[in-house]
C-alpha cells in the first residue's frame, strides 16, 4: 500500500503520514546517558579503566587472547524513600508495599573486552545499568 492508495482526503493522510514519521524518529535516537558514558571508554587503556573503576568481580580470557574485565552491581530500593515525593507526609517504617509500588532492585553487569590492552567494545546487561556511576572518575571525556 502506497501513501497514494491510502483512502483519506489531503490534510487527514499527510497529518497521518507525519505522525508515523515522527514516531519513527523518535524511536530512532532514543539512547540512554549512560550508554554513552560506557562507549566514552572505547579507546582507553585497561589500567586506565582498572584505575577508574577499579578491579573487575571477574576477568575472562577468551583463546584468542581477547580479555573481558566484568564489572556487577545492583541496587535495592527503599520502598518507604517514595513518601518523599510528598513533602507534608510523614515517613512511615510499618507502611506495607502496595501493587502500585514498582519493583524494588535489579542488576547491571558490564563487560569491557580489551584488545591489545585497549577496550575495544563495551556490553551490559540487566535492568538496572541506569545506575552506571556518575562519578566523574569513573566517567571518561569523549
Amino acid at each position: 500500500m502506497t501513501p497514494d492508495s491510502i483512502p483519506l482526503p489531503g490534510w487527514p493522510r499527510i497529518a497521518l503520514l507525519a505522525a508515523v514519521a515522527l514516531a519513527l524518529t523518535a524511536c530512532a535516537g532514543s539512547r540512554a546517558w549512560w550508554q554513552d558514558d560506557l562507549e566514552a571508554w572505547r579507546g582507553a587503556s585497561a589500567s586506565e579503566l582498572v584505575d577508574a573503576w577499579g578491579p573487575p568481580v571477574r576477568t575472562l580470557t577468551d583463546a584468542d587472547d581477547t580479555t573481558v574485565l566484568v564489572y556487577e552491581s545492583s541496587r535495592e530500593l527503599d520502598y518507604r524513600m517514595e513518601t518523599l515525593a510528598e513533602p507534608a507526609r510523614m515517613l512511615d517504617p510499618d507502611r506495607l508495599r502496595t501493587a502500585r509500588m514498582p519493583g524494588g532492585g535489579g542488576e547491571c553487569t558490564l563487560f569491557f573486552e580489551l584488545r591489545d590492552g585497549r577496550v575495544a567494545a563495551v556490553r551490559h546487561e540487566g535492568a538496572a545499568c541506569d545506575i552506571v556511576p556518575r562519578d566523574r572518575a569513573q566517567r571518561r571525556a569523549p
